[in-house]
């Protein structure tokens, strides 16, 4: 197995924590809270968790090349200041129906930045998947999305993975130096028993870890698109994760309370949480965004 132990679970009791990222510039782990409007941030420097509330809905943070913090928000892109965390728009011109939103993003190592747009209700297939950077303008590089959830990129930079939750559906496509996508192909499906595939990453062994929505735990899976092993965690809606610390060794796992009746809270009172846990291979380093 992957993982040694769980090392620390940070009781944060998110709604719908999502969207682990960490930065060694700030030598921080930042994470969201969508559906509180929160952004969290857990300096290892001072050993401190920060709470910033936001006046709208905030689905992912990443940073750009010169160490500028940018967040998507509900229908929009913003630049959060380094200190005081306070918005400066960057990009509103999404075109997206009413009823949807942003959600799970990731950068390749060219660093174009992919995100993922939804259906807030979970019904309508309105959602898509959006590429921003290096001097290009915003593109749509693909559509039919109930939920687009988790980008995630191969250990040479040369695949895309991308999740429609709602069909339990993890996709493959060829990602060249440009970031154009082709040849999509379904890389793997989840079975009912294990719940919905939600945020990914790859690790240096160059296999796709994958979080599971009422699947208690994290997938692993090889280049072949075939499960190796699975990490049951204390909670059953299990949202994304990320490898942190110096060697990369850490991970850092959100989840999500809400939905879950009084009983299930009872069950599992650490829904909600980030579970920080110890692997045995290594992550492999964010490519900060390139706007220019």
């Amino acid at each position: 197995m992957a993982i040694n132990a769980i090392k620390m679970i940070i009781p944060c009791q998110c709604l719908l924590g999502e969207g682990p990222y960490y930065s060694r510039s700030f030598n921080s782990l930042f994470w969201v809270d969508i559906l509180s409007k929160a952004l969290y941030r857990f300096d290892f420097t001072q050993q401190t968790l920060h709470t910033y509330h936001m006046p709208e809905p905030i689905c992912w943070l990443t940073e750009t090349q010169d160490q500028q913090l940018i967040a998507g928000f509900e229908n929009a892109i913003y630049y959060l200041d380094s200190n005081t965390l306070q918005r400066g728009l960057l990009y509103y011109q999404l075109n997206e129906p009413s009823g949807n939103r942003l959600n799970d993003a990731k950068t390749d190592r060219h660093g174009h930045l992919f995100f993922g747009t939804m259906d807030k209700l979970e019904q309508q297939n309105s959602g898509s998947l959006y590429r921003l950077g290096n001097g290009k303008s915003l593109q749509k590089v693909d559509t039919n999305y109930v939920i687009s959830n988790g980008p995630a990129i191969s250990k040479n930079g040369r695949i895309l993975y991308s999740t429609e939750s709602s069909s339990r559906t993890i996709y493959q496509f060829d990602l060249n130096p440009q970031g154009e996508l082709s040849n999509k192909r379904v890389f793997a499906k989840f079975d009912e028993s294990m719940g919905f595939p939600d945020g990914m990453t790859v690790d240096n062994d160059d296999h796709l870890w994958v979080a599971s929505w009422n699947g208690h735990g994290l997938y692993r899976f090889n280049e072949k698109g075939s499960m190796t092993s699975f990490y049951r965690l204390p909670a059953p809606r299990i949202t994304s994760l990320t490898f942190f610390g110096d060697d990369l060794t850490s991970i850092a796992v959100t989840s999500a309370r809400t939905g879950l009746g009084e009983d299930m809270l009872e069950k599992y009172p650490h829904s909600g949480a980030v579970f920080i846990l110890q692997a045995n291979v290594q992550g492999i380093a964010e490519t900060p965004v390139q706007l220019t």
